[in-house]
């Protein structure tokens, strides 16, 4: 009898390598973990100071009318809260973060003329000092925080500047605006640069750079990003000369009008061109800018050409990216937020408990930076995390339209190959090597 019906059928089993089969999530969560290094969150920190800085100049130079553009780079513009994990009710404490908020907006609310409802006024704090340790110690510990800037928040901060520059524009504030926008994008070109290109040597090929090396191949390259993002912008002024020129004819008596109308017909066909133009440099500045440092002898023509192809060749693939970006960086985000202001609560409690006031409330100069330390770190890993995950979406972008590999980085050719280390000779091999460099005569056997 054949037993080969009783056999059992062994079924292979399958397995899924889901970082094979889904790449573009390796390369955006662990941009999470990049972009929250102290290098990185130091370095965006000291560039946001810088256009704050840059701001109040041109502010004060050219003092234009008030605008809603100018608004405060050192905290987070969102006001998002954070997800806090400890939260039993959240009810109450979305009403406490509405409360907070109403607080920070409006202190004059307060019952206090210190700004502190818990102050009692009635009592001279100079005469007896313990009102002050009184209040820092029943200050409760906040357990809820203001997220950082999410992925599109960031991304609207740097595009925001070119169209407010186009609301109702006068000369001081057309002044204001291009000063603005020039600053920013040529602070941030080198700061965005060198957070893309070490982020890129690290998701594409698990690779680190020194600071040194990295500094230097953006100094290089520095030039080309600016002129990536300003050149758009250039061909968009330059044809807007033309409807300021016609704009010119039609204040002509009898004729300009007619004139001008007529002539603003094929020059307002060409709007969905002129759109297209400030596009590339709207939705694909940060994308150029990784570009230009990633691909060999790229200049900022490939970096424009590569960010417009991307963008308007694979919108779905962006869309979707962008959005994991945004959900990503919120909790993360949210992790930062929680770990910094649980932090800097159980330094400034302990500080209180043994002195007469609270950190911050001093009466020192110095209050201002204590107050905006947690603020600014915040702010700063929002735009951190912009230009790192803005690099995973550049090589998945890439590997979607190229077929580029994700390792095809542009190294630095310049740095000299470091030497193998020499490995020590065992004692064994000394005499084999003598013995070989001197080989013995063939025995002669005349001489025996």
């Amino acid at each position: 009898m054949n037993d080969t019906s009783t056999k059992i059928a062994v079924v292979p089993r399958v397995s899924i390598d889901w970082y094979r089969s889904t790449p573009w999530w390796r390369l955006i969560s662990h941009s999470l973990a990049i972009s929250w290094r102290a290098s990185h969150l130091g370095l965006c920190a000291v560039a946001l100071l810088a256009t704050q800085a840059l701001i109040g100049f041109s502010g004060w130079l050219f003092a234009p009318e008030p605008n809603q553009a100018s608004s405060w780079w050192l905290t987070p513009e969102s006001r998002t809260e954070s997800m806090t994990p400890w939260t039993l009710n959240p009810n109450q404490w979305l009403e406490a973060l509405r409360a907070e908020n109403s607080r920070l907006k409006n202190p004059s609310d307060d019952n206090s003329p210190t700004g502190d409802p818990t102050v009692d006024p009635t009592v001279d704090p100079t005469v007896d000092p313990t009102v002050k340790t009184a209040t820092a110690s029943r200050k409760p510990m906040v357990w809820f925080h203001l997220a950082p800037d999410s992925f599109i928040h960031v991304w609207r901060r740097y595009a925001s500047y070119p169209f407010h520059a186009m609301d109702t524009p006068t000369l001081r504030k057309s002044g204001y605006f291009l000063l603005n926008t020039l600053g920013i994008i040529s602070l941030w070109a080198f700061v965005g640069g060198c957070l893309a290109r070490r982020s890129v040597q690290e998701l594409g090929m698990h690779v680190t750079s020194p600071w040194t090396n990295t500094l230097r191949w953006v100094a290089t390259r520095w030039q080309s990003i600016v002129w990536s993002v300003a050149m758009p912008l250039s061909l968009v002024l330059l044809f807007c000369l033309v409807p300021l020129l016609l704009g010119w004819i039609s204040n002509i008596p009898v004729l300009g009008q007619p004139l001008a109308v007529v002539l603003m017909l094929p020059v307002a066909l060409m709007a969905l061109g002129v759109g297209w133009v400030a596009g590339i440099a709207l939705f694909g500045f940060s994308l150029a800018t990784v570009s230009i440092v990633t691909e060999k002898q790229a200049d900022a023509f490939d970096g424009m050409s590569r960010a417009s192809a991307y963008v308007f060749q694979r919108p779905a693939t962006l869309f979707l990216a962008v959005l994991v970006a945004e959900w990503i960086g919120h909790f993360g985000g949210s992790v930062v937020s929680i770990v910094l202001n649980t932090g800097y609560n159980i330094i400034a409690q302990a500080f209180a408990m043994g002195s007469f006031g609270r950190l911050g409330a001093m009466n020192s100069w110095l209050d201002g930076c204590f107050l905006g330390i947690v603020p600014l770190l915040i702010t700063a890993f929002g735009f951190s995390f912009f230009w790192t995950a803005s690099t995973a979406i550049y090589l998945v972008l890439r590997k979607d339209v190229d077929r580029a590999e994700f390792d095809l980085i542009d190294m630095d050719s310049t740095l000299s190959a470091k030497p193998l280390p020499k490995l020590a000779e065992s004692p064994q091999q000394t005499p084999k090597t003598e013995t070989s460099a001197n080989p013995p005569n063939p025995a002669n056997p005349a001489d025996e």
